[in-house]
């Protein structure tokens, strides 16, 4: 049994580990392992279980003897800017940010904004099993939760005051909330900041959180933006820390395209530390080779943002992200942030006095294809022998002109498989014989 993934605990939230005793474990495990004498801070995302899980953490906190503070609905990065200012000990985001509104989870920063590193992650998860194992005792008696507001409205102070010196004035744009965290500050400060705003998806109903909107789909506000000739779109996922944009004319640009024009605008600007990217094994060539052109170091982490600022740390970066819309602009924040992101980029789009599609033209993408299916168990793909093999003998082919890249979710029971090459119809026939391989070894593995 694994509890952490990629990006803390996931899963679905009528099962173990969301029971109410369990969760109360972890609670006081999270608390006895960062050893600290301050309050805790608790903030959610809109799904309904996040009320019953948040007073169930919060009881094993009190348990550890210390108190829980709660925030209320805000996006998760906003737990990392509250952190940065000192008087919290660590923040939980009880949130499954782009998963449907069945399943939740559990994010933890420390006391200085970042995500736990792996092995505070196992001492804590060692804890959680001790406790298990001993059948320890939980509180039955019952708790009032109060949120305060003014958290949020912090936070959004924070980015309204951080890009005064931007007007978005007689700019349409529009904004889809995805029924999440966003729902609330995202309207309100890029109206703070003058734009005429096309809001969508902002009425949350703790079931609606992802559904078929956001940063998954955002098909939909790509099609208002053409249709009410829009200066742009974003799309959010549920908890705010991913960002998918659309330019004026309706098309949707992934992570690898906002990563690209913004690291060549940050060095233009002289506030590329280091002229360094870090990006994840994800990225796609055709951004690899741009920053090569424009002098510009990229670093490959693993997948998960915690991986691209552990990594932005260790080569002194001040900027990195991910294809799937995680942008990390470490000199504000710690962690990703879709709203702070889009300003950023509304930023540089002024400062150029340019369009999003004119000013993303930077990047010329290698044909990718990206597939995600479910399976039954994530068996280790080494152990997959077959397989393995045939994803080796795939990449000697692709050869310098492409790649194939084959891992399991850290946060679902998916396998996802990224293939890369010079043709969309070679790399299409190598991800459905490597994906048919692996599910036919999967099938048979524990008969």
């Amino acid at each position: 049994m694994k509890l952490f993934g990629t990006d803390g605990i996931r899963g679905d939230s009528s099962r173990f580990p969301f029971d109410n005793a369990t969760l109360e474990i972890i609670g006081k495990s999270i608390a006895e392992t960062l050893k600290t004498e301050k309050n805790i801070l608790i903030i959610r995302d809109t799904r309904g279980s996040g009320i019953r899980i948040q007073k169930e953490l919060a009881k094993g906190i009190l348990n550890a003897g210390l108190t829980p503070v709660f925030g209320g609905v805000m996006p998760t990065s906003a737990a990392s800017f509250i952190m940065q200012r000192g008087k919290y000990s660590a923040a939980i985001v009880i949130s499954a940010s782009h998963n449907p509104y069945m399943d939740n989870g559990i994010k933890i920063f420390n006391s200085r904004g970042f995500k736990l590193k792996d092995n505070v992650e196992l001492k804590i998860e060692k804890k959680i099993k001790k406790y298990l194992n001993l059948n320890a005792t939980v509180l039955n008696k019952d708790i009032k939760i109060k949120e305060y507001p003014q958290f949020l409205k912090f936070y959004e102070r924070f980015i309204v005051e951080k890009f005064t010196g931007i007007s978005l004035k007689g700019k349409t744009i529009v904004i889809d909330c995805a029924n999440g965290s966003s729902y609330k500050c995202a309207p309100y400060v890029l109206k703070k900041l003058g734009a005429k705003i096309i809001v969508l998806n902002n009425k949350p109903d703790g079931k609606n959180i992802n559904l078929n909107c956001g940063a998954l789909h955002p098909e939909y506000a790509a099609k208002i933006v053409k249709e009410r000739k829009a200066f742009c779109g974003f799309a959010f996922d549920g908890d705010a820390d991913r960002l998918i944009c659309i330019d004026e004319n309706g098309v949707i640009k992934d992570g690898d395209y906002f990563l690209a024009s913004m690291a060549v605008w940050l060095k233009n600007k002289k506030k590329l530390k280091n002229d360094t990217l870090v990006t994840t094994v994800m990225a796609n060539m055709g951004l690899l080779e741009t920053m090569k052109k424009e002098h510009i170091k990229t670093v490959s982490a693993k997948v998960g943002d915690r991986y691209v600022i552990e990594n932005m740390k260790r080569y002194k970066a001040s900027f990195g992200g991910e294809q799937s819309g995680h942008f990390i602009f470490k000199d504000i924040l710690t962690t990703g942030d879709g709203l702070l992101s889009s300003i950023m980029l509304l930023a540089a789009l002024n400062d150029r006095n340019k369009t999003m599609s004119e000013f993303m033209n930077i990047i010329e993408k290698f044909p990718q294809v990206l597939v995600n299916k479910k399976v039954k168990e994530k068996v280790p793909i080494k152990k997959l022998l077959n397989s393995y093999k045939l994803i080796k003998d795939h990449g000697k082919v692709l050869g310098v002109n492409g790649r194939i890249l084959v891992r399991y979710s850290g946060t679902e029971n998916f396998v996802r498989i990224m293939v890369e090459g010079k043709d969309i119809k070679t790399i299409e026939t190598i991800s459905e014989n490597v994906l048919t391989s692996i599910e036919n070894e999967i099938a048979s593995y524990n008969k």
